[in-house]
């Protein structure tokens, strides 16, 4: 009697502990569901940050080319200046010129009226 006892309580405690499949199955179901819903996310913001990447290579660029044509700009404003204060020297030398003629024009005229 005491070997049957021990036997069928053995056997009800081994029976008891164990897992069907079914429940297996149902405990383990919503886990899986929520690692799929996780891995479609993060799939999903793969695409975004790769999109994100290509946009910003693309604005790279774009600053790029406006940097260089900036600096093109600059280069020939600065070049402007340069031949604009070249063509002011010019045109004082030229004035500076015009009125020592027009100071000895005078004075010729001047001598002339006296003779």
């Amino acid at each position: 009697m005491k070997k049957f006892l021990i036997i069928a309580g053995t056997t009800f405690i081994l029976l008891s502990g164990c897992a069907t499949k079914e429940y297996v199955k149902e405990q383990t179901d919503p886990i899986y569901q929520k690692l799929e819903k996780i891995e479609k996310q993060l799939e999903n913001m793969n695409k975004e940050i790769s999109s994100l990447q290509k946009e910003i290579k693309t604005v790279d660029s774009k600053v790029d080319s406006v940097q260089w044509t900036a600096k093109e700009a600059l280069k020939k404003s600065e070049e402007a200046v340069k031949e604009s204060q070249a063509a002011v020297m010019q045109a004082q030398d030229a004035a500076k010129k015009a009125q020592a003629a027009a100071e000895t024009s005078k004075k010729a005229f001047e001598l002339q009226q006296k003779k």
